[in-house]
């Protein structure tokens, strides 16, 4: 947990008031719409039509886009907290990192500015680093920045891997285990994760509406265990029952076949993008995780949160 100094914060108090939410339709956005219950919310989505199902006494709707900053007007007018979670992990179709997490962020920074939120809480990514070496850490480090600038207190949380029904890389590699003729794993499995069960990040996000004294700090989020990356494989194959050799597989040649594959659809790719094989050289785990202070007890393993993958 850090402290920044930034721009002087007005002082912060707990939210009772109407939460705005970006990403609320995405995995960790529906969670932390879940775990918000029956307070006041307005979700932004692009398509209205796509959230009908969220719509409730308690919820409202409201178009736009966060790389749109002119889509965001008025759209957080009488709300007391923004709560964002947009971003991207993947580049495609000129759509990039810098305009949709550092834009973004910016876009809806100035529209809380505007609207007088009193309260933002930002979803950045253990491993977020000034480094244009690596665009989405990059991006994520910009919008940290931005965030930090604003004037509204805020407070920032770092995760590492997130898992739970729907994520969008332990099912990809279940789906690999189940299939694969063996199990590949790329570079050494060496890499160090520490993933963090979805409903453990949402616990934090309501813990920070709540409590005034996580205003101003950077949290880093890990789970209850540091696993290498081949070892997390064996803990997806192990909630599986499957028992497949493993074979090694260059980064570089990796690489080779992720960019060979980019103009087949999603689904016929290998379920690694180009970003994340460069992010599998940096450790995605931390000794300084603040899950346990922010939840009230210890987070939960990998191991023991896989039951949504099928049987064991």
């Amino acid at each position: 947990m850090s402290a920044s100094a930034g721009e002087e914060q007005a002082s912060p108090r707990p939210v009772t008031g109407r939460v705005f939410v970006t990403g609320g339709t995405g995995f960790v956005g529906r969670t932390i719409v879940r775990a918000l219950g029956d307070r006041p919310m307005r979700i932004l989505v692009r398509d209205p039509a796509d959230a009908v199902r969220l719509k409730t006494t308690n919820v409202e709707i409201v178009a736009g886009d966060v790389t749109n900053a002119e889509s965001l007007r008025g759209a957080m007018d009488g709300c007391e907290a923004v709560i964002h979670l947009v971003a991207i992990i993947e580049e495609e179709g000129g759509t990039t990192f810098d305009e949709v997490i550092r834009g973004g962020t910016v876009n809806v920074i100035q529209e809380a500015q505007r609207s007088g939120a009193r309260r933002l809480l930002h979803m950045s990514a253990l491993g977020t680093r000034n480094d244009p070496r690596y665009g989405y850490f990059e991006a994520k480090w910009q919008a940290e920045q931005a965030v930090e600038r604003s004037g509204i207190p805020w407070t920032i949380f770092r995760p590492s891997i997130i898992f739970g029904p729907g994520d969008g890389f332990v099912t990809l590699l279940a789906k690999l285990v189940k299939t694969a003729p063996v199990i590949p794993v790329v570079g050494s499995g060496k890499s160090l994760f520490q993933p963090i069960a979805v409903e453990e990040v949402a616990a934090a996000y309501v813990r920070a509406l709540d409590d005034p004294s996580t205003a101003g700090h950077i949290y880093e989020l890990g789970g209850g265990k540091i696993y290498t990356y081949e070892a997390l494989l064996d803990a997806v194959a192990g909630q599986l029952g499957v028992s497949k050799p493993k074979m090694h597989v260059p980064v570089g040649l990796m690489k080779g076949i992720v960019a060979l594959s980019s103009p087949l659809p999603k689904a016929l790719r290998p379920p690694v993008t180009s970003e994340q094989l460069k992010m599998l050289a940096i450790d995605n785990a931390t000794n300084r995780s603040a899950t346990a202070e922010l939840i009230g007890r210890e987070p939960l393993r990998l191991e023991d949160g896989l039951a949504y993958l099928g049987r064991r």
